[in-house]
């Protein structure tokens, strides 16, 4: 159960506060993640597998939908059927993550 609504990242020798509904998407980077937060124009950059910041996530505001992306569900601006699109970015859904993707939509729908 997550008692706060944001984390702290460790990136570029500082400590970082980041809301979960800032969060717009995540992508891995072998050892690294991508961390693209809605209004800075980079991504925080921490070293840290995605496997391991998932579980840190809440599972009912994130959705992994690729090996190498988790998204945020409330910044979803479309779907199609490869690809999510948040803001100016294009997230691929991958083959594996499709189902359970395309069942949570239907949910929600």
């Amino acid at each position: 159960m997550h008692r706060h609504d944001f984390v702290f990242i460790k990136s570029e020798y500082k400590i970082v506060k980041i809301k979960f509904d800032d969060i717009l998407f995540c992508k891995g980077m072998k050892d690294y993640i991508q961390i693209h937060v809605m209004g800075k124009s980079k991504p925080v950059v921490t070293l840290k597998s995605l496997n391991t910041f998932e579980k840190k996530l809440p599972a009912h505001k994130f959705i992994r939908v690729h090996r190498s992306y988790i998204v945020s569900l409330l910044h979803i601006d479309s779907i199609s059927k490869n690809e999510i699109s948040i803001g100016k970015e294009i997230v691929p859904i991958g083959s594996i993550f499709k189902n359970d993707f395309f069942r949570m939509v239907d949910l929600n729908s």
